[in-house]
């Protein structure tokens, strides 16, 4: 429409002191009806999630060992399982248990309780007339499990050889593309997220992220460009952090768990030729619960590491960021203003920058045009509930799938192994469904409109 264009014309040929206008087709800046961009910038306001509880560390360490331990002891069953029930079966058994090298088990359960350990020696603390017996007691765990580790591991390199013991560092190859040479993401312990007082929303965040456990990621309600900048920033580094820890521990677990019993399978007394035994498995059913446990293992920890508190969190963040809408060079006769990096852009605003032509989108706009990574953490979190829904969707997929394969097996084993299976993705379902209802209520009736 005419009239709606001289209208947009009229906001955008204004910006109020320190700004000025590239272009000569609007109105005379003498005209007093003009509105200048700065009356149009509102701040923000964010609805208030209560506080939902959440497993601690060492709580959350216990159940991903318990269930490594679980996914593993299915892919031995899957292995070396047995037909005791039929007449002319030898097997006194369900399983063939002579088959099975324990030092390898062993090996395995301890490189599984490492993270499970590490939390251990870092947070379980005892009253101060109890704490020379317990640093004691924390040396001595400590002591037992490199003991354990350096026994299993000879004994494992004496039966299969060094050559198939170097598929057991994979894992650390994986570790040193993610992480490099830094020993602290072995374990990083992520603070509790700090619950600001009633009616207030406001947090200091650091300027660095040098030391995670020292830092407090916070939010703050400001209409200062650089800050928010810096606390997306931030933000975005935390959670490319959290994403790293999911996919290294997540591929450790179904590593070690469930693929290492089935390369290490063939070679069980290969230097024993009076001993030596055939033996026949399913190789699609081994690979799939190699994958399912590994997807699994990614919702357990996905559910742990973003937890809501953390997604609001980086969801108000994304509101004060805003996104720039790359505009056609059609639009560039629309007059519009100099991008600069201390102005807060309101919804609709056109800036030129050195990348071309934006138009901003959002509540309010204080993102760099042309930056992807800006762009990317808009698009991910400026819908509170996005990150939610593709958890929730994702998990019932899986219980899903396990189910209706589940119905489709005969195999003793191949039921209990889904069984089991299902049974520990039931609890990371129940926490995602409980915190996408609650999120839910709380942002069904939130205005985003630029009045709230």
């Amino acid at each position: 429409m005419p009239g709606g264009r001289r209208i947009f014309s009229r906001i955008q040929a204004s910006n109020g002191k320190g700004s000025s206008t590239n272009a000569s087709h609007g109105p005379d800046d003498r005209d007093g009806n003009l509105i200048p961009l700065a009356s149009l910038v509102v701040l923000p306001k964010h609805s208030q999630l209560p506080d939902i509880p959440g497993d601690g560390n060492l709580y959350f360490e216990c159940m991903l060992f318990v269930f490594g331990v679980i996914m593993m002891s299915l892919q031995y069953i899957n292995l070396y399982k047995t037909v005791w029930w039929l007449p002319q079966s030898h097997a006194q058994y369900a399983l063939n248990f002579y088959l099975i090298d324990f030092y390898l088990v062993g090996f395995i359960c301890i490189v599984l309780s490492t993270r499970l350990l590490i939390c251990l020696v870092q947070e379980v603390q005892g009253i101060k007339l109890f704490t020379w017996f317990l640093q004691m007691f924390k040396i001595l765990l400590v002591l037992g499990a490199v003991t354990g580790f350096c026994f299993t591991i000879y004994q494992v390199v004496l039966e299969h050889g060094p050559k198939t013991c170097l598929f057991l560092c994979y894992p650390a190859v994986i570790y040193l593309v993610l992480f490099g040479l830094a020993i602290k993401p072995l374990y990083q312990r992520y603070q509790a997220w700090p619950k600001p007082a009633y009616g207030v929303d406001r947090q200091t965040v650091p300027a660095k992220c040098k030391n995670k456990e020292e830092t407090s990621l916070g939010h703050t309600c400001t209409l200062t460009p650089d800050v928010v900048r810096e606390e997306v920033d931030l933000l975005k580094k935390d959670f490319n952090c959290r994403l790293k820890q999911v996919l290294f521990n997540s591929l450790t677990t179904s590593f070690y768990a469930t693929g290492v019993p089935v390369w290490f399978s063939q070679n069980a007394h290969s230097n024993c030729d009076a001993c030596w035994n055939t033996l026949y498995y399913d190789s699609l059913w081994m690979w799939q619960h190699v994958c399912l446990t590994w997807l699994s293992a990614v919702l357990m920890l996905t559910c742990h590491f973003l937890p809501p508190q953390y997604l609001h969190l980086l969801h108000k963040s994304a509101r004060h960021l805003g996104r720039w809408q790359r505009m056609e060079a059609r639009h560039a006769h629309v007059p519009y203003n100099a991008w600069s990096e201390l102005q807060v852009w309101p919804q609709g605003a056109l800036v030129k920058h050195v990348r071309g032509l934006f138009k901003a989108e959002g509540i309010n706009v204080t993102a760099e045009p042309g930056n992807s990574l800006h762009s990317r953490f808009y698009m991910l979190f400026h819908q509170p509930m996005r990150v939610m829904n593709w958890l929730v969707f994702l998990t019932c997929l899986v219980v899903g799938y396990q189910f209706f394969c589940l119905v489709q097996s005969s195999e003793w084993s191949h039921v209990v192994s889904l069984a089991l299976l299902m049974f520990c993705n039931f609890y990371t379902l129940f926490k995602l469904m409980r915190d996408w209802f609650i999120m839910g209520k709380v942002y069904k009736d939130h205005d985003y409109g630029l009045t709230n």
